[in-house]
């Protein structure tokens, strides 16, 4: 099925293609402060190159249209509202991470997040990696390669990711990113002030080059 939304971009909609089986990817066990003996006798050994995507896990645009985008996407995709961030006035939403409504199930914080800004267009697409090392040697894999890096490496505030942003040479941006919350319908939204919503415990703060970015 194929929809428009109303910035006028088109969104398909595929309901029940199979799943592949996954591809096996040897990841040694991380000893901790509480269990330092999950690697027994073994030889921790991370190799260079690529990150290994699993999966698409979310999308997120900015919209000049905020309130109408925000809402189609959660009456025709039934996003559940997971966090979203104020400026001033607590009615003044400028962004919002939504979930998908598995009932009982445990889903990703957010497929979907929507920025209120000027313009609209794609902000990033955000991806998966194999773990926290797998998002690390990604990043130094890209900056050999020369793109430009955008904003990262840090974790997030709002649905706690470790993330790693990224330009491709046609100017749309790409997250790497590894562990985040994960969250069933029985949680109830959260909101809170954006200087607090958009920062994050540790990494850099967000720069405009990447808060303001969105492809047409």
């Amino acid at each position: 099925m194929r929809l428009t939304d109303p910035d006028g971009y088109q969104v398909e909609i595929v309901h029940g293609m199979a799943l592949l089986d996954p591809i096996e990817l040897d990841r040694p066990a991380v000893n901790s402060g509480n269990d330092k003996y999950r690697r027994k006798g073994q030889l921790f050994r991370i190799e260079r190159g690529p990150s290994h995507v699993k999966r698409l896990g979310h999308f997120v645009v900015m919209s000049k249209n905020f309130d109408k985008t925000l809402g189609w996407y959660r009456e025709m995709l039934g996003f559940r509202c997971s966090d979203e961030f104020y400026a001033g006035e607590k009615s003044n939403i400028v962004g919002s991470f939504n979930r998908l409504d598995r009932g009982d199930g445990y889903v990703d914080h957010h497929a979907f997040f929507c920025i209120r800004g000027d313009k609209s267009g794609l902000n990033h697409l955000s991806y998966e990696g194999a773990d926290i090392d797998d998002v690390m040697v990604g990043h130094e894999h890209l900056k050999g390669k020369g793109y430009q890096h955008m904003w990262g490496i840090g974790r997030h505030l709002i649905g706690s990711q470790l993330f790693d942003y990224w330009a491709d040479p046609w100017g749309r941006v790409h997250e790497h990113w590894a562990d985040t919350d994960v969250l069933n319908a029985s949680t109830p939204p959260n909101i809170m002030e954006r200087g607090e919503g958009t920062g994050g415990p540790w990494g850099q703060p967000i720069p405009q080059i990447f808060m303001g970015h969105a492809s047409p």
